[in-house]
């Protein structure tokens, strides 16, 4: 069959499949409830903001940070992250939790005196925590934590 037919057959089937479902009367999952024009926005949450880790929900999770990182620019060029969070040369330490030294091993296993080039984008793993109320009701238990 040349493939102009199989594909307008295929789109036959597919239309005939959905005037099934007008015909058979598929009801919304809302039921009769209308959708909201507007809805109030929602209250910010608040960020933890302490000095101390975030415990970790499993093993070989990445730290949560315990701030916002909206006014962080994070781009080829500068990682706002790095102005704290490194220990710069001539400090003893850095001015708040500093990096692992996984930061600075590239992919070759070879160490390095600045972050790797894979590490350099933060917010890939590590994300801002909130204390938010769950959204749905959860019993998880780590294995690795117990």
């Amino acid at each position: 069959m040349k493939p102009s037919v199989s594909l307008l057959a295929m789109l036959l089937a597919g239309q005939a499949g959905l005037a099934g479902q007008v015909l058979a009367g598929v009801v919304s999952l809302r039921g009769d409830l209308p959708i909201p024009v507007t809805e109030p926005a929602p209250e910010p949450h608040k960020y933890i903001n302490d000095k101390e880790n975030i415990p970790r929900n499993f093993e070989q999770q990445p730290p949560l940070t315990p701030h916002t990182d909206e006014q962080y620019s994070i781009n080829l060029k500068e990682n706002g992250c790095l102005e704290c969070h490194m220990k710069l040369p001539g400090d003893e330490e850095a001015k708040s939790v500093e990096m692992s030294e996984s930061h600075f091993i590239d992919r070759n296993g070879n160490k390095l005196d600045r972050p790797a080039g894979n590490r350099h984008f933060c917010t890939q793993c590590h994300v801002p925590q909130v204390d938010a109320k769950p959204l749905v009701e959860n019993s998880f238990q780590s294995a690795a934590l117990k």
